[in-house]
């Protein structure tokens, strides 16, 4: 069976008719306006592949015809000599080699470029039934939408923007209530916190690591203030592998000085088991490491040199929150995968650094809230060591719905939501 066409008053009914009767693989070819309604053609894979098998087959048929009518004719004389210019003919010397079926045939060539063809096609269809679907949801939906407007513009990734705007379909309606109050209700569940004493009172030795500028010496600083405070000098130490940064060490010794505790350089992992064994009276040790990019391979040398120097080291990812989310991805999943010891996690929580300076703090929330990634503290400022707070998510919740905003020209206009939506509107359709 070839392709279908399906005729129904919208594009949500049109492609209920071809999920049923096709299947939910289908490949939308066209759609257009009717009079009767919205037109849908579309075809099954299994469709298309018949069609280029017939293809094939036909193509080599006519290739192949015009050879067998030359080297064998019916009756000698029956037809003329054939042209040397002739078309469909085998033209090449006795001694050439075949073709080997390495080399692709036209009829392959031919099939490759129609799917090329139809894929280009389904992916601008896509983005039309998009954005017909998005129609359909401000015509039906104008929360749904206005949520989805509210989360995108904070900074949200489409895929939790859909999980929060379906989370707030499925609650009663609360008309005495703000849609963004509503949002947060759903976010604040979604966030991971961990109560810092219940990580540094059984003590370690806890690595910050992250990318460069995020602030980890700084961060660093006012965690070992307050431990200091807590346990008491004697019972705590830094290290540090920062010695790429001019000055780097520099600063964390001028800290270290203030609060009256030792700071000693590493070189490599025999050196860092060496002096963590000289501190086994030490309660609390923390680690400072260079800030290299996520890509360099000096960030997989340094985590080589913690897993080999330290197995059962703490680490603690230190984020800053003016990272877009793309990047933010990034350094979470690279960081993971360098992570080489498997019996512990290999991060064990996060510190946002710099709400202050953020415009929004959507990004940073939202890949914490995917990988499942605790927060222990935010930093948003440079005081040391009182700029540095537990996790809030009271506050971070409200801070993330209402980014800073002085001119609306950064905000995302209605005709670009269908792009940015495209995969979570389709769903929906197909699912409604």
């Amino acid at each position: 069976m070839g392709p279908q066409k399906f005729i129904a008053a919208n594009t949500t009914e049109a492609l209920k008719l071809v999920r049923q009767q096709v299947g939910g693989d289908a490949m939308v070819l066209s759609t257009r306006d009717t009079a009767q309604g919205v037109e849908i053609v579309a075809i099954s894979p299994e469709a298309l592949s018949k069609l280029s098998q017939r293809q094939d087959d036909n193509v080599s048929a006519a290739a192949a015809k015009p050879v067998l009518s030359a080297v064998s004719p019916a009756a000698p004389g029956a037809w003329p000599a054939p042209d040397s210019q002739a078309p469909g003919f085998d033209l090449e010397p006795a001694n050439t080699a075949p073709r080997t079926k390495a080399q692709p045939s036209t009829a392959d060539m031919q099939v490759e470029q129609l799917l090329a063809e139809f894929s280009q096609v389904k992916q601008l269809l896509q983005t039309h039934l998009s954005a017909r679907a998005w129609d359909d949801l401000q015509a039906q939906s104008s929360e749904k939408a206005e949520a989805l407007r509210v989360l995108l513009n904070a900074g949200f990734s489409p895929q939790l923007c859909a999980e929060l705007a379906d989370g707030l379909m499925a609650q009663p309606a609360t008309p005495d209530t703000r849609l963004v109050d509503r949002l947060q209700t759903l976010l604040e569940p979604k966030i991971q916190t961990l109560e810092p004493l219940s990580v540094f009172d059984p003590g370690g030795i806890f690595a910050f690591i992250g990318p460069t500028g995020v602030g980890k010496t700084t961060a660093i600083a006012k965690i070992a203030a307050r431990c200091v405070l807590r346990y008491g000098r004697d019972q705590l130490a830094l290290l540090t592998t920062d010695t790429f940064r001019i000055g780097a060490q520099e600063q964390l010794k001028v800290y270290a000085k203030i609060i009256g505790v030792p700071v000693v350089s590493l070189r490599d992992s025999d050196d860092l088991a060496a002096k963590l064994s000289s501190m086994g009276d030490r309660r609390v040790i923390l680690l400072d490491t260079a800030g290299v990019s996520q890509r360099d391979i000096q960030m997989l040398e340094q985590s080589q040199l913690l897993h080999e120097g330290a197995p059962a080291l703490k680490r603690i990812l230190v984020m800053s929150s003016t990272t877009d989310l793309r990047t933010q991805e990034d350094v979470i999943l690279m960081h993971q995968q360098a992570a080489q010891n498997e019996q512990t996690r290999a991060l064990i929580a996060a510190i946002i650094t710099k709400t202050d300076e953020a415009a929004q703090i959507g990004p940073v929330l939202d890949c914490l809230i995917r990988h499942q990634l605790p927060l222990m503290f935010l930093a948003n400022g440079q005081r040391v060591p009182e700029d540095l707070s537990q996790a809030n998510t009271a506050y971070l919740c409200h801070r993330a719905l209402h980014p800073r905003v002085l001119s609306n020209r950064m905000e995302i206009p209605d005709e670009h939501i269908p792009l940015l939506m495209a995969d979570q509107l389709n769903d929906w359709v197909k699912t409604s």
